[in-house]
């Protein structure tokens, strides 16, 4: 699996030290255990002391088969009598790494700065773990959330799906599968998302040793998710292969310059006003792959956050 690459890309200095500190947390062989380690240590490097401008509780979705552990960042103060609006966030990682630390980076801000719920969603990962598991996951956690969220004091008629790569595709499987029934998230937000196993379009092909992603390591996480090839043109696992949109939620949509998945993105944010539905895209111009981890960091990033923050609040009027 590769970690970075030596390309002619003119990277800010802001990308360079993600590269940099991405190959100081490489794994120290190809466990799977030694590759959460080096990424939960990478997440870590990024991730700020709690401050107490939020409250953050572990909590737990019931389920028959398979609970499904979640985090719950709430606003300080009264929540409105409605309950708070809520960001159900999946974490990116390949389907292989991440948890619910390792983008509280992201999870805690947003709760703070949009003043709504955050529910952090610790699916099932691979290799253990193949798909369906990550997606009936997530599904279990939407689906409850909309039947008792109200015990949590969240607004259940105003939930947003954001997801962030891997995260970014169970989000939109997620909200492709919701068509068409009274569940429907009222928006979606995501971050350089992969939303199908094709790796042919032209940012595959012109991005296809990028620092951080590559169109290998991709093969990679989608193989060890998905063994069975048959699955690749399952919808849960590529949204983009859905041919009715027309019940998809207003969507903001991200993704990074010099990155194989960008493509991805673009495409479906086209397709989604082709089919009537209120979308923003937003190239983030000179942004690898991960570089959401820079939020605080990068004038780019922070602008692209900026713009996510102002979709949210459209989806939650």
């Amino acid at each position: 699996m590769t970690t970075v690459s030596n390309m002619n890309y003119e990277l800010s200095e802001e990308m360079q030290s993600l590269v940099y500190w991405s190959s100081i947390y490489s794994p120290a062989d190809q466990h799977i255990d030694s590759i959460r380690a080096a990424y939960d240590a990478m997440c870590l490097h990024y991730t700020l002391p709690r401050d107490g401008t939020v409250d953050v509780e572990d909590k737990i979705v019931p389920h028959d088969m398979h609970p499904v552990n979640v985090r719950l960042y709430s606003p300080l103060g009264q929540a409105p009598a409605q309950g708070w609006s809520c960001v159900v966030y999946i974490h990116g990682g390949g389907w292989m790494v991440g948890n619910l630390d390792s983008h509280e980076f992201i999870t805690r801000y947003l709760c703070r700065d949009l003043n709504v719920a955050v529910l952090s969603v610790d699916y099932r990962l691979a290799p253990e773990h193949h798909f369906p598991a990550a997606y009936e996951d997530c599904e279990v956690v939407y689906e409850w959330l909309k039947q008792h969220g109200a015990d949590w004091n969240i607004n259940t008629d105003q939930i947003v799906l954001v997801g962030d790569s891997a995260g970014g595709n169970l989000a939109a499987a997620l909200a492709i599968q919701l068509q068409h029934t009274a569940n429907q998230a009222c928006g979606l937000a995501l971050i350089y998302p992969s939303l199908s196993g094709c790796f042919e379009n032209e940012s595959c092909q012109q991005h296809a040793q990028a620092p951080l992603l590559s169109v290998e390591d991709m093969h990679y996480y989608l193989k060890a998710y998905a063994p069975n090839t048959q699955d690749w043109q399952d919808l849960r696992l590529s949204p983009m292969l859905a041919q009715d949109l027309s019940d998809m939620p207003p969507s903001f949509i991200a993704v990074a310059e010099y990155d194989p998945l960008s493509d991805d993105g673009r495409i479906f944010a086209e397709r989604l006003q082709q089919a009537n539905i209120s979308t923003e895209f937003y190239l983030g111009k000179g942004l690898l792959h991960g570089s959401l981890r820079l939020v605080r960091d990068c004038p780019v990033v922070q602008d692209l956050y900026q713009h996510m923050l102002s979709s949210i609040k459209q989806m939650l009027k």
